[in-house]
């Protein structure tokens, strides 16, 4: 059974729907409000960089080794979402990895619609490579949106002259950006964070005219032959929920070492949502010790 401190997460969604008519700016605002009271892990450093072109914030918490690094990639459904708002749930990953974490501060749209999120990234990524970072001491990690891209990323990169990262970890993520005709409504999983139709004007507003069922922006329908070893994290009340067992039983026809890890009656990206809830840092530590059998050598 889910805790009272998820529990309680789920009322206050439940209670604060945003207003159907809210501008985008209200939008943004209203989702970074949402993660903002969370602070850092005590005595975690935060410094902005730039890497190729783009700013990343690098994040390390107290005790993460410098030379194992997780590049991680926010959601938002690529319309929201700042790297400002993810400082606390990156740090929190640096701890349980025990590994620096650079947050990439992609374009967002409709001011910069796709492929840009995904350029950016790969852009970034590509600069911390030749910048010395070992890609067998380097990991991608997304959640909900930015999950659903490091999967797509990681598949492409394999197919290409990059380094793929050591690992891959997808926590609730929206991979089918075409979004089906038969995915289950929030009235079916009971999921308060995200409707259908909300992920159908994320997709719209991302892709503008591109198709939705592209191997260039679909990781459902991406060539996922030689990924590196892969974690996804998905709840049964979250509403992605599917597009996660999709495309676990994908990578496996695959030949990926593919890790499906479900956590009965959690929402949609729980792990995202403070420090105190019992079943983010269950998720957490459960990503650490995958990450920890997955990366090269020890941390200096």
């Amino acid at each position: 059974m889910p805790s009272p401190q998820h529990q309680a997460l789920v009322d206050t969604l439940l209670n604060a729907a945003a207003p159907v008519d809210a501008t985008l700016t209200e939008m943004r605002r209203n989702y970074d409000q949402i993660l903002l009271p969370y602070h850092p892990v005590e005595g975690s450093a935060v410094v902005r960089q730039d890497v190729g072109g783009i700013d990343v914030d690098f994040i390390t918490a107290p005790g993460a080794a410098l030379d194992r690094c997780v590049v991680f990639i926010h959601g938002g459904g690529f319309v929201l979402g700042s790297t400002r708002a993810y400082h606390e749930f990156a740090s929190r990953i640096s701890a349980a990895t025990g590994s620096r974490v650079a947050l990439i501060d992609y374009r967002l749209a409709p001011e910069a619609v796709a492929p840009a999120a995904r350029d950016d990234c790969i852009t970034a990524y590509r600069a911390l490579i030749d910048n010395g970072l070992d890609p067998a001491r380097t990991s991608f990690i997304g959640d909900s949106a930015g999950g659903g891209l490091a999967l797509l990323l990681a598949a492409q990169l394999a197919h290409s002259e990059i380094p793929t990262p050591t690992a891959v970890v997808a926590l609730s993520p929206w991979i089918d950006v075409a979004v089906r005709a038969d995915m289950p409504d929030e009235k079916e999983t009971g999921d308060p964070m995200l409707t259908p139709d909300a992920l159908r004007w994320f997709a719209r507003t991302y892709l503008a005219t591109a198709a939705g069922d592209g191997p260039e922006h679909n990781a459902l329908h991406a060539d996922l032959t030689g990924m590196p070893p892969t974690l996804i994290q998905t709840g049964t009340r979250d509403i992605t929920h599917r597009d996660g067992v999709m495309f676990a039983e994908r990578a496996k026809a695959a030949g990926v070492d593919v890790v499906l890890d479900v956590y009965p009656e959690l929402i949609h990206d729980w792990h995202a949502y403070g420090p105190d809830m019992p079943e983010g840092q269950q998720a957490l530590a459960a990503v650490g010790a995958f990450l920890a059998k997955h990366t090269a050598g020890e941390s200096n």
